[in-house]
């Protein structure tokens, strides 16, 4: 499935508290902010504080922001917080344009979400445990990259991100909510982007994220203060707002935007349009019944559509209900969804499911049948052999391509500058990519990933100095 399908997702404390300004330039000398906003009874207070050569965040941080935290997700969401990519996998994320421009913005926003500070009061909500509660950290708490010149990250460049244990707590604990990432990407300027991810957690109920209000209303200059418009005129503030507001009721997310009553006292009244309309919570509950997490759950709904995951969640229960026992129910799950044509539901209940490779185990023995149903799931291209359309893509692309892949796989048992080195030698061309990938995949597949990664080890160090030298990677 292609990123343009893919619905993603936001930490909802991130993304309620806005804590990027939707402003997309800020003035020279905004370091600092501090707002004091109610929400019903309880009131909380989000500060920030800014070195002053980057300013507070801005601008094109919220799309770097939401890409890491998907990013995040992507990569099993791991306990330390960390995020291994490379440059133009977050860019691509974040939907922006990779060209070379883009590697200096990401560059300098990254720096600016590593040095910013935030202190929330009463604001952070501890879901688990269902209390508000008081943090600080900065949005990015460890950035390491490997760097060619002037210690700024570049096209070549492999990143290690690690996220506040805040962040990466709240979002292993299931306290997200979907984004349309695929949708705020057709939003053509960031503070567009910015208050389309405010208001779509606005909406939600912070205690109950299921329950989602179709209307929303709030007093124009606290929203202004809340969205970080560095103005104290209700005229500017509006100016500023109706530029984004337009852009969301073209697109559809808001069916009206309403001014209630004059000066600094007029309200805001948004009605959302009814196509936004998030994933029926009874559909996540079921499939958090099988072992699939909460998070996995909402990722499977949006990526693959609601429709796609009830029918097979109806297909896994006559499957299973007809004898058959996977060793683990969630990845047999993926698998079917995934791979609906390599199993079906047999008509006789005493079958076991099979597909025409799995006939042919089963003839040898139920134990064949019975593993290959539990193999791990990988796409369809990754169990054929390498997709001739990736082959005959540029090799820059397919670079990339590889590299998405094995920074994931590897980035628990490589150190940054060996994957700088194994970058270094795809680019120069000592290595092809594609059997490069391959060769991993079926070594990891296989159950022999120490012997891969010891061979790999091997490969790279026998490469001439320009690849074997890793480039020195920069740590902040």
């Amino acid at each position: 499935m292609s990123e343009k399908g893919i619905k993603r997702f936001d930490e909802l404390n991130i993304a309620r508290l806005s804590l990027i300004s939707v402003q997309e330039r800020i003035p020279p000398d905004y370091r600092d902010w501090s707002v004091e906003l109610e929400d019903g009874d309880r009131r909380y207070k989000v500060t920030c504080q800014a070195m002053p050569e980057y300013g507070v965040p801005h601008g094109i941080d919220t799309d770097i922001s939401a890409a890491l935290v998907n990013l995040y997700i992507d990569q099993g969401s791991p306990a330390d917080g960390s995020v291994t990519c490379t440059p133009y996998q977050l860019l691509q994320m974040a939907g922006l344009d990779t060209s070379g421009r883009y590697y200096a913005a990401l560059d300098e926003s990254l720096k600016r979400l590593l040095t910013t500070n935030y202190f929330i009061a009463e604001g952070w909500r501890d879901h688990p445990r269902k209390r508000w509660t008081n943090v600080n950290f900065r949005y990015i708490d460890r950035l390491e990259f490997s760097s060619g010149e002037a210690e700024r990250l570049d096209a070549s460049s492999i990143l290690k991100i690690t996220l506040p244990q805040e962040i990466a707590r709240s979002v292993r604990s299931g306290y997200i909510k979907p984004l349309d990432l695929s949708f705020m990407q057709t939003l053509k300027r960031p503070p567009t982007r910015a208050l389309y991810r405010l208001l779509d957690s606005q909406r939600r109920d912070p205690e109950n994220p299921e329950r989602v209000a179709m209307s929303y209303q709030v007093g124009l200059m606290e929203w202004a203060e809340a969205c970080k418009i560095v103005s104290d005129r209700p005229s500017m503030a509006q100016r500023t707002l109706d530029a984004a507001h337009e852009e969301l009721l073209e697109k559809g997310f808001l069916k009206n935007v309403e001014y209630l009553g004059r000066g600094k006292k007029k309200l805001l009244h948004y009605t959302f349009g009814e196509a936004f309309i998030p994933p029926d919570p009874l559909l996540v509950q079921n499939l958090a019944g099988i072992g699939i997490t909460h998070t996995r759950a909402l990722q499977l709904v949006r990526e693959y559509g609601e429709a796609s995951v009830a029918d097979t969640l109806e297909r896994y229960q006559a499957i299973v209900a007809s004898g058959y026992k996977p060793r683990s129910r969630p990845a047999f799950f993926v698998d079917l969804l995934k791979n609906p044509e390599k199993y079906q539901v047999p008509a006789d209940p005493l079958l076991a499911p099979e597909g025409p490779q799995k006939a042919q185990r089963a003839s040898r023995g139920g134990s064949g049948a019975r593993r290959a149903a539990e193999a791990p799931s990988r796409p369809s291209q990754e169990e054929e052999g390498v997709d001739a359309a990736l082959r005959a893509r540029p090799r820059e692309e397919q670079v990339e391509e590889v590299m998405r892949t094995l920074t994931f796989l590897l980035r628990n048992d490589l150190k940054l500058p060996e994957l700088d080195t194994l970058r270094l030698a795809l680019d120069e061309g000592l290595e092809d990519p594609l059997d490069i990938k391959t060769w991993i995949l079926r070594g990891v597949s296989s159950g022999q990933k120490a012997a891969v990664i010891r061979d790999l080890r091997a490969r790279l160090s026998l490469k001439p100095a320009s690849a074997q030298a890793a480039l020195p990677d920069r740590l902040f």
